[in-house]
């Protein structure tokens, strides 16, 4: 989709400016326009979702981004919404297939790496909620390093680990809390969590 369409303009309004209705009340018009002119396409259905989800209509959006991934497997943008919107809803087993299709490269191409970094995180939760402890304390620490990577560079603004801040509240004395501890004990120097959150 060209970066000159009214629609991009109305996202990137809709994504940086305050939430003003007319905003997207008007994304949401030309998503549907979009739509009713390509009905097949993964993009069209892509940027659809994008705008119900903006609204906060969170089951018709997650829809949208399931068929667009449906009419273009690896649809990126839509594995990645479907990954929180997934984890929203409890649905885990989601959130891990969606992560499984999402490729780190292209996120690093778009400049957009740290939606991945958001989207691993997701993944690791749900890796936790589903008691798949091993993975976790395989895959933590390479998360947790990709974030000590970047603490330097003024070009990254990485989100604070919510979740994982979360899960770790959430977990009970034993080696997945101490596996937690310790990993996000090594973000306390680049500022995303204060050592007395641990």
């Amino acid at each position: 989709m060209p970066a000159d369409t009214p629609i991009v303009e109305l996202i990137e309004a809709a994504e940086d400016g305050p939430e003003v209705p007319e905003t997207f009340g008007r994304l949401l018009r030309e998503s549907e326009r979009l739509l009713k002119e390509a009905p097949g396409s993964a993009d069209a259905h892509y940027v659809r979702g994008y705008a119900l989800y903006l609204l906060g209509a969170h089951a018709e959006a997650r829809a949208a981004f399931e068929r667009a991934e449906l009419l273009r497997r690896g649809h990126q943008w839509a594995l990645f919404h479907l990954i929180v919107l997934a984890y929203r809803d409890g649905d885990h087993g989601a959130v891990l297939g969606a992560f499984s299709r999402l490729e780190r490269a292209y996120f690093e191409g778009e400049d957009k790496l740290w939606r991945y970094l958001v989207a691993w995180e997701y993944a690791l939760c749900s890796a936790v909620r589903l008691g798949l402890d091993e993975h976790v304390a395989a895959r933590l620490p390479e998360l947790i390093t990709d974030y000590t990577d970047r603490q330097d560079d003024p070009e990254e603004i990485l989100e604070r680990p919510a979740r994982l801040l979360q899960l770790y509240g959430e977990q009970p004395d034993g080696p997945l809390r101490d596996l937690l501890r310790e990993q996000l004990a090594r973000l306390v120097p680049g500022g995303w969590i204060r050592q007395g959150e641990l």
